[in-house]
């Protein structure tokens, strides 16, 4: 019995570790702010609209880019290099909706990715002073993202009152039934 616990707590202890859907790392001691924005592929300045991915991906409005390649006018972010419920990371960035970040990106190919490693961080009057010259705008955003930010950032009030609609519908037509089949009888 003990020979199967002491071999036992280890083999379960591995396979925890090795379970797909977690990965383990962590940050060497972070560069400076000015070092960081110096070395980064992409440095810009967005509000998030609305988060998923257990606010791990953030679909963001691009303000203004400050360091890499033309944005469109909204992106998104994948602060985790795992994705799912139930997965997580040492390095995981959580973001919140409303928040206004200044985002410093060691890579500009799509799909996004952030970290807690990099020098992303909520956007401050202090942080403006870093601003290049030569910041620019980005891309208009297009109808498309224009609806799909409306639809996500008003899903629940746009479903409750198409349900509040249904179940008045539903009342209308089963009260009109009702008041039609006693004639129906005569």
């Amino acid at each position: 019995m003990m020979r199967r616990l002491v071999l036992g707590v280890p083999v379960a202890a591995l396979l925890a570790i090795a379970a797909p859907g977690h990965a383990i790392a962590s940050c060497v001691e972070p560069p400076t702010l000015q070092t960081s924005l110096d070395s980064a592929a992409l440095v810009f300045v967005g509000t998030v609209t609305y988060t998923y991915d257990v606010d791990r991906v953030a679909h963001v409005r691009v303000e203004s880019i400050w360091r890499g390649p033309q944005l469109n006018g909204y992106v998104d972010v994948h602060g985790s290099p795992v994705s799912g419920q139930g997965s997580y990371s040492s390095v995981d960035r959580r973001y919140s909706a409303g928040t206004r970040y200044l985002f410093v990106l060691y890579s500009a190919k799509q799909p996004l990715q952030d970290n807690s490693c990099s020098a992303t961080q909520p956007y401050s009057a202090a942080l403006a002073a870093h601003a290049p010259a030569a910041a620019h705008d980005p891309s208009a955003p297009s109808l498309g993202d224009e609806f799909q930010n409306f639809v996500f950032m008003h899903a629940l009030p746009i479903g409750a009152a198409l349900a509040v609609m249904a179940l008045v519908v539903v009342a209308v037509l089963v009260r009109r039934r009702r008041m039609q089949s006693p004639r129906a009888m005569r």
